[in-house]
C-alpha cells in the first residue's frame, strides 16, 4: 500500500490510498483533494496514518476470558487430547429413550454406527 497524489483537472490535488495486486491498482481510501500546500500534506499525513493502522494485524474485543482460553490452548500438546468414543456419548442417549431393552449388540452398534456416520449408500 502507499499513499497517490493525484492532480485533477481543476487544479487541486487528490490524495488516495492505493493497494496493488495482480498488476492492478485499488483505491482503499480517498482522502479528499486540496490546492494549499499545508492543506496537502494535513491529507498525506492522514493518508499514512491510515496506511499504519491497516497493516497492523487488528484484534478487536479481547476480553480476559479471551486471554485465559488462549492461555490455556496454548499449553496443550497432542498427549492432552482424547477423543470421545461414539459410545460414551450415543450409548447414553440410546439407553436413555429406551433402547437398550432389544437385547442385541449387533442392533446397538448399528444405530451408533448410523449416528457417529450418517451417511447415505446408494448402489450405484
Amino acid at each position: 500500500m502507499y499513499v497517490r497524489s493525484k492532480k485533477n483537472a481543476s487544479g487541486s490535488i487528490s490524495i488516495q490510498l492505493i493497494s496493488k495486486s495482480r498488476g492492478q491498482y485499488k483505491v482503499v481510501k480517498s482522502f479528499g483533494s486540496a490546492t494549499t500546500r499545508q492543506e496537502i500534506d494535513r491529507l498525506k499525513l492522514l493518508a499514512e496514518q491510515e496506511k499504519d493502522f491497516l497493516s497492523k494485524p487488528q484484534r478487536l474485543f479481547i476480553t480476559e476470558k479471551d486471554k485465559a482460553v488462549e492461555e490455556a490452548f496454548s499449553i496443550l500438546t497432542n498427549s492432552n487430547i482424547r477423543t470421545v468414543d461414539p459410545e460414551l456419548i450415543f450409548g447414553k442417549i440410546f439407553d436413555h429413550i429406551g433402547f437398550n431393552a432389544i437385547d442385541q449388540d449387533m442392533f446397538r452398534h448399528l444405530v451408533i454406527s448410523r449416528l457417529t456416520f450418517p451417511l447415505r449408500f446408494t448402489n450405484e
